[in-house]
């Protein structure tokens, strides 16, 4: 018999957070940086799925590698500007290297905690982002708008809901991705040969030397193994690409040694993927699912191929993903 679900407060690295488990699953929310999922626990062999920081000092090196970050809108925009419809936007420039701005506006922002509940064998997190009193989001972006994330387990699987609502008075673009990093392998890093990956990836955007798109569509000879299921062992990746439509939008990651497939699969409004996985030997793999292609607010191409969104006043979007454990 399964024991009931509980959620509790907890702290991760001296952080506030937020945990969430049962037979089968751990999770851990840090509200603080940006609601992020920073662990993802499969209990029956103690193995955590996502990559952690063991220190405050890593963490603050390379924040984006670490759990679930929220991107709203995800990667880079050009300048840090854009124009829609008749109003000049300015974020600011957070990668100088290249003058972009990099990964939305509320991944290092504080969101508050919502709900939390146990029901049957579910158990829910929700925290709150709003955009109200927050000079610094608002300088950027002034609009009024809210994004409760609701994270749930139940049973192997863990769901993530994003409601994303307009409260202004105006029309705003808009674009979700997760930059999420996966431990990968899951178990041994001598077994990484043995673990592959399956990602729903059709033609490759080309990326100029500012990491942005060029507006070019180009057939890639890896996305056929991708799709059909390949060793990232000593494969680097850093490239964004569209989601095949008649594949399910799922990325699989099997780890023969650990035992273990996880299968992280977007709604239909992910028309995205980006797979990054450093040098393809460093132990951690980002199959990252967004709604939109970088420095889509400036490409100026049909938002079917971007998925460039705009939501109207009082108009709210639903989004989920979900990530299911299996044993081999």
């Amino acid at each position: 018999m399964e024991a009931c679900p509980a959620v509790e407060s907890c702290t991760f690295l001296d952080m506030p957070a937020v945990r969430a488990e049962n037979d089968h699953l751990s999770m851990m929310v840090v509200p603080g940086w940006g609601s992020r999922v920073i662990s993802l626990r499969w209990k029956p062999s103690d193995t955590e799925l996502l990559r952690t920081p063991p220190s405050m000092t890593e963490y603050e090196r390379t924040p984006f590698l670490y759990g679930m970050p929220v991107l709203f809108p995800p990667n880079r925009i050009e300048n840090g500007s854009f124009t829609f419809e008749g109003r000049p936007y300015q974020f600011r420039i957070n990668e100088p290297q290249h003058h972009n701005h990099a990964h939305g506006l509320v991944h290092d922002e504080a969101w508050e905690v919502g709900r939390c509940w146990t029901k049957g064998n579910r158990a829910v997190i929700e925290t709150v982002f709003s955009s109200r009193g927050r000079p610094a989001v608002m300088s950027q972006f002034p609009h009024e708008f809210t994004i409760l994330l609701r994270m749930s387990i139940d049973g192997a699987s863990f769901r993530q809901t994003a409601e994303i609502r307009n409260k202004s008075k105006h029309s705003f673009p808009w674009g979700l991705g997760y930059h999420t990093t996966f431990r990968f392998p899951f178990g041994d890093a001598e077994d990484q040969e043995r673990c592959t990956l399956r990602a729903p990836v059709g033609k490759r955007w080309v990326l100029n030397d500012r990491v942005l798109p060029t507006g070019e569509l180009a057939h890639d000879f890896r996305s056929r193994g991708l799709r059909d299921g390949i060793s990232v062992s000593q494969f680097p990746l850093d490239d964004l690409f569209l989601a095949m439509p008649e594949d399910r939008n799922e990325a699989v990651l099997t780890d023969p040694a650990a035992g273990l497939r996880v299968t992280y699969r977007a709604d239909d409004a992910f028309k995205h993927w980006v797979l990054h996985n450093g040098d393809g030997a460093s132990g951690y793999l980002c199959p990252e699912p967004y709604t939109c292609a970088t420095n889509a607010f400036n490409l100026g191409m049909d938002p079917e191929i971007t998925g460039m969104q705009v939501l109207g006043p009082g108009r709210s979007a639903l989004l989920f993903c979900t990530i299911h454990v299996e044993e081999l």
